[in-house]
Parts: C-alpha cells; structure tokens; sequence
C-alpha cells in the first residue's frame, strides 16, 4: 500500500469518527471537564509523552552500554587463487609420499585435500573496564534527558491547560454576546412596535418609523455575527479538547469574578521555584556539562575485557581447515595522537555549555517577564472589570430615562436608539473585561507553573534524595488539582 492510500485510508476513518460524533448528542461541557479532555486527547501532550518515552529508552540503552555484550561474525564464500592451486598440487604428491611424515615435512607437502568453499565463524564476549568516564557521563547525560523530558512533558500539560481555560471563556464570553445582541434586538423589536402605534396616530413622523427600523436591521445582522463567533469559538475548543469541530456544546456556567489575593512578588517566588521549563534549563545545562566529559574521554585509554573464539571450515561450524582458536585477556585502546581532533571535539561541548549556560539565564528572564505582564494583564483586567460594571448601570439607567421621555413626547427617537446602543456596548464590555479578567487569572496560573499532574519541586527532591526517576515521578504525582483552580499549591 502506498503513500497516498495510507493517507487516503486515514482522511477516511477521521471523517468517519467526526460524522459518528456529529450525529450524536449533544456535549455537556464545563471548565473542568474541557481542561480534563484537552489533558486526555490533546495532541502537543501526545508528542511530548512520546518525547518522554525516548528519552526513558534512551537512558536503559545508556545504561546496559556498561554491561557484557556477545557478538557473532560469520562468512561464507567461494574462495581461490594462487595458494589454493599450490595446495591443490601439494596434496596430489601426498599419495606418493604418504607413508613417510618427514620427507613430506621436509617437502612442505599437506595432507589437508583441496577445497574452494570456507566458511568462518567467530564468537566475541566483551565488557568495557575504563572508559575515559565516557560511559559514566553518557549515563548522567541520558538520565538528565529524561529529567528535561518529565519537566517538559508538565510544562506542556500547563500550556494545554491554559489553552482550554481560554477557549472555554472565549466560548462562554461569545455566548454571553449572542444574549446581548438578542437582547438589544428584542428591545428595539419592542420600540418600534411603539413607534409604529405611534406613528399611525400622527403623534411621531415616519422618519421615526424609517430610522428605527434600519437601526435593528443592523442589530439582527450584530446577532448573526454573533452566531457565527460563537461556532467558530466552540469548534476551537472542540479542537483543543479532541472533539470533532462541529459537536455540540452545552454550557451551564458563567463566568464570575473570584478575587486573586497574592502579590506579584508572591508570584515570581512561585514561579522562580516551581516553573517547570525553567527546571528543565537547568538539567539541559547538566547535559551539556555531561557532553564535555565524553569529550574528553579520548584524550583517554580505553581498556575492554574480551574473550574469543574463531573456527574455520569447508563446512559450516567445522574447523578442519584450520585448528580451533579461542583468546581472552585485555584489549588497551589509547588514542594518542588525533591531530588535534580531541581537543576540537572538547572545545565544540565547551561551546555548547556556554550557550545552554545562556539560555537558561533567558529563560529565568523569561518567566520574570512572564509573571510580571501577566499579574499586569491580571491588575488591569480587574479594574477595567468594575469600570465596565458601573458603565453597565449607567447605561440602563440612561436607556431608562430615554424611553419614559419618548413616550412622554419631550425627547427625540434618535436618543432612544443612541441609549440602546451604549446600552449593548456597555453589556459587551462587561462580557469581554469578564473574559480577560478570567483568562489573565488562568495566564498567570500558567505562568508560575501551578503544577497539573506533575510538582516539579517534590519531583526535584526526591532525585536530590537519589530515588530513580520513576520514584521520583510516583512521589510527585498531583492527585487531582482540577478542581483546585486559581490557588496556589500547599
């Protein structure tokens, strides 16, 4: 099966699952319920797992690299030339002589009989003893991949995470538009009924009629709008959760203003010790030290324990070409001169230090960064939030007052109209500071590394303590922090 079948077959079982899923009822969803899917069947956790799992591999290969290994080398072939045809000739005279051995010794004469076919078999034990500390720094190195790759592989839960929160506000934010824009279409549906019965018994002018009428034209066309950014924000989260992107959601929350009572140097501490990418810097940085030791391991003897042994015949496994052989002992490598290869090698990881070196010092300044536009953005939100809520009394108070005077005959259609459009934009402002006071509370979260499944610090610990990774992992597992939203860890 080619390429493009393969390709062809998977398009076809994807749109496959998404019709079933289309097709059946519609999806309850809330906040943790959508962080618990995205958790479950986002793909970025998905390729980051996977990244874990060679990085474990990698660390069991390093580590079995100290251990004995058997190895066999055999062939086979057809064989001839010049010392055959002699050996050939040699056992022909072999009849002649073949009952005195020291006229044939002293005639060089064989009684091995010709052959053209020889095959060769040669079985080979070692062990390395001394490596310069290549092994040892091969293992520190593997082992601190897997480390990086645990810290990444939380990190990226944490993003994921972040991810779904926003959408899922977005989603409950576009909802809470759709409400207004009905609203405002209800309310001025309500108008200009009025303004119709007033019209047709000459208290109003049909211009009144007209400008009415054209002013919820445009207010249905808002609420249409309205519809489509709601399905676009549904079909994103669907994509983050792992839904298809036309399942139905069904919404039972709001969003609320819950108060964020630390500080933001409470927040950069946090951060500081719990961020889990920038505790990942840190191992990359144990790496490359790591890499500098199996450098210089050349500059190094290498000395391997070894035994082996060889048998060479017409036929396979047969030794009656020539006697069995078979060597133990020691095997010294030392790469005394190279050119000057070592010591570029040496200078190349020393390189890479250094720059590992530096980006772990950019990502510290990173999550300083990070934390402080983030409890900023959070600062800002908040007071934008009871601006937004005071504007929003404001405006229904206004609208209030325009309609009892239309009625009453002492003011204009047109301040009506102006009052019902503030009075929908100060309800879509309130919506929108809702969601970015929500999402923000989410981003700095994010931001100071409030673990998910993985706390970085106990993880940290417990590898100081000289657990093996897989203790360490069991050790700092987060039993369920989903139900323990915007707080901080004990």
């Amino acid at each position: 099966m080619n390429i493009n079948k393969i390709c062809a077959l998977i398009f076809t079982i994807s749109l496959m699952s998404q019709n079933a899923a289309s097709a059946a009822d519609s999806v309850t969803m809330s906040l943790d319920k959508a962080v618990g899917l995205a958790l479950q069947n986002n793909r970025t956790i998905t390729q980051y797992s996977e990244d874990r799992e060679a990085a474990k591999w990698a660390l069991s290969a390093a580590r079995r690299s100290s251990g004995p290994r058997l190895s066999w080398n055999s062939t086979a072939g057809y064989i001839g030339g010049k010392f055959y045809r002699d050996r050939q000739n040699s056992y022909a005279r072999y009849h002649f002589y073949y009952d005195d051995d020291d006229i044939m010794n002293y005639l060089g004469i064989s009684k091995i009989p010709p052959y053209h076919t020889e095959t060769s078999n040669t079985f080979t034990l070692s062990m390395p003893l001394y490596t310069g500390g290549r092994l040892e720094n091969q293992r520190e190195s593997a082992q601190y991949a897997l480390n990086s790759a645990d810290l990444n592989l939380e990190y990226a839960r944490q993003q994921v995470k972040y991810q779904a929160a926003e959408a899922y506000f977005q989603v409950l934010q576009r909802g809470d538009t759709i409400k207004v824009q009905q609203e405002a279409v209800n309310y001025l549906q309500s108008h200009l009924d009025s303004v119709q019965i007033q019209y047709e018994v000459g208290a109003v002018a049909k211009a009144d009629v007209l400008a009415t009428s054209v002013q919820l034209a445009d207010y249905k066309r808002r609420l249409n709008s309205a519809w489509g950014d709601y399905e676009s924000a549904v079909a994103q989260l669907n994509n983050i959760i792992g839904l298809p992107v036309d399942t139905v959601l069904v919404t039972n929350e709001y969003m609320n203003q819950d108060p964020y009572d630390k500080t933001e140097d409470e927040c950069l501490d946090y951060a500081l010790e719990h961020r889990p990418d920038g505790i990942a810097a840190m191992y990359d940085l144990k790496q490359a030290n790591a890499a500098v030791g199996m450098a210089k391991a050349d500059y190094r003897p290498q000395i391997t324990a070894m035994a082996r042994g060889a048998m060479t015949g017409e036929k396979f496994f047969e030794s009656n070409h020539r006697e069995e052989e078979w060597q133990i002992g020691l095997s010294l490598d030392w790469n005394i001169f190279d050119n000057g290869v070592t010591d570029a090698n040496v200078n190349r990881a020393k390189a890479n230090e250094r720059k590992v070196e530096s980006q772990l010092m950019q990502q510290v300044d990173r999550i300083y960064l990070e934390v402080h536009n983030s409890y900023i953005a959070l600062a800002t939100a908040e007071k934008n939030l009871k601006i937004a809520a005071d504007s929003v009394s404001q405006a229904e108070d206004s609208y209030e007052i325009a309609k009892v005077r239309y009625t009453e005959g002492v003011d204009t259609n047109l301040n009506v109209m102006d009052a019902q459009t503030k009075l929908a934009e100060a309800r879509n402002n309130y919506s929108s500071a809702l969601y970015d006071y929500n999402v923000s509370k989410a981003k700095l979260d994010q931001v100071i590394g409030l673990p998910i499944t993985l706390d970085a610090v106990r993880y940290v610990s417990a590898l100081d303590e000289g657990k093996k990774v897989s203790k360490a992992v069991e050790e700092s597992t987060v039993s369920d922090n989903n139900s323990q939203w915007f707080v901080f860890m004990d």
